[in-house]
């Protein structure tokens, strides 16, 4: 996938701008807080739908402007797309592709897949395990619409199911009202999981293979799923990525904390209380890891996310890098660069062009911002 052209307009700290790409990697060079992470964004926006930098459209808005819009032209193996999203201050958000209007949000995805990395992301190992579930969530989403389906209905059966335990809980309802919202629960849930874990699988076998490359083949990664279900120590089986036995055991799982979640009142098992283990060895790297053990696990696992949409939808995502390229050392930067460059169409912010080597830079195109304004430079 090749992005060709993005324009902004009230768009953060954007008040006009069009851009044409022609090189495969691209370096957008300035100060802080000068538009090199709210250009990214904007190609982000144009490619999920939303932001990775906040929750809320509105921050999207340039101060004082009725609205904002950004428009994305994308070249892939298969068909050309057009990308538009308007961001009202009053009103819905609007989608269009090929100049028509999307009737759900959603269907955006896998259009012009993205795969973001930022300074976020180097929590990814250690931090929550919401962070890795979201990780698995968007990948998932942008290469699988059957996977968008099970997930959006599985978390609207989930909020009526908490719904429903509130009613129980204060003698409202009857416990017996709960059989018909379990099976429901445990028909997309068993889906998602078994999704998930052959994409882990798979995700898994890619990382190994770029740990090795970048840490020079001193260490060996594992991805190892963790499904609510699992008991301690146990393997991941081929049975997880069957639907069928996967409900069996979110049955059981169920029907043992059905007097606690009713205490509770809410749902206690399921695939939203699913994680994903970094191991080297015996180690778990989210307790006993090195911060640079950590680091190279996280570039390994975005490299194997790149290679995991190309063998999905037959070509590589756009690849946005925000602002991480001071956060690795020497080592890890050249051989990054090095994997990526000439192959996957990549954009880069950073505050100065020292890091890249001459090599690096003669294939780059290079565009200095300031105050929200883009040049091209030569370098």
């Amino acid at each position: 996938m090749l992005l060709q052209r993005i324009q902004l307009q009230h768009f953060r700290n954007y008040q006009e701008l069009s851009l044409e790409f022609t090189a495969s990697l691209n370096l957008f060079v300035g100060e802080n807080a000068q538009g090199k992470s709210n250009l990214l964004e904007g190609i982000y926006l144009a490619a999920l739908g939303r932001s990775y930098r906040t929750t809320n459209d509105q921050d999207l808005i340039q101060w004082g402007a009725p609205f904002a819009r950004v428009r994305a032209e994308a070249e892939g193996e298969a068909a050309g797309c057009r990308i538009e999203i308007l961001l009202p201050r009053e009103g819905a958000k609007e989608i269009r592709v090929g100049g028509q209007p999307l009737r759900r949000h959603s269907d955006l995805l896998g259009t012009m897949n993205a795969v973001i990395f930022s300074p976020d992301d180097l929590q990814l190992v250690k931090g929550a395990p919401a962070l890795r579930r979201r990780f698995l969530d968007i990948e998932l989403a942008q290469v699988s619409p059957a996977y968008r389906h099970h997930f959006a209905r599985y978390h609207r059966v989930l909020r009526q199911r908490n719904n429903l335990l509130k009613a129980v809980n204060i003698g409202s309802a009857g416990r017996d009202a709960l059989v018909e919202w379990d099976e429901q629960l445990i028909a997309d849930g068993s889906r998602i999981i078994a999704k998930r874990a052959r994409a882990v699988r798979r995700l898994a076998g890619w990382s190994r293979e770029m740990q090795r490359r970048i840490s020079g083949g001193r260490e060996e990664l594992d991805l190892v799923y963790r499904p609510f279900f699992a008991r301690p120590g146990e393997a991941p089986g081929s049975e997880w990525e069957d639907p069928e036995a996967v409900a069996q055991r979110f049955r059981e799982a169920l029907a043992a904390v059905r007097r606690e979640e009713v205490v509770r009142a809410t749902t206690l098992v399921g695939p939203q209380r699913d994680d994903i283990a970094f191991m080297v060895g015996e180690i778990d790297l989210r307790y006993f890891g090195s911060q640079g053990q950590q680091r190279t696990a996280v570039l390994a696992t975005k490299l194997a996310e790149l290679e995991f949409v190309r063998e999905e939808t037959g070509e590589y995502p756009v690849l946005l890098l925000d602002d991480v390229m001071s956060e690795l050392d020497d080592e890890r930067k050249a051989r990054f660069l090095e994997t990526v460059t000439g192959r996957i169409n990549t954009f880069i912010t950073t505050t100065g062009l020292e890091s890249f080597t001459r090599e690096i830079l003669e294939q780059a195109a290079v565009y200095r911002i300031r105050a929200g304004t883009v040049v091209p430079e030569k370098v």
